[in-house]
């Protein structure tokens, strides 16, 4: 893992232990769909290059 990787996990890591419950869990389904959304994408190149 890279250290800006690390400190990036780190920043969310602290960030999410000052929050209350409820704000966590909007948190926590933000940052799923982001992956989603980056995972799809990814995909969709992968696809794209593997026609071209």
């Amino acid at each position: 893992m890279k250290e800006n990787d690390k400190l990036i996990i780190q920043l969310l890591t602290d960030a999410l232990e000052k929050l209350p419950e409820d704000r966590k869990q909007y948190f926590m389904g933000f940052a799923e769909g982001v992956a989603a959304m980056a995972e799809l994408s990814r995909n969709k190149s992968e696809d794209q290059a593997m026609s071209a």
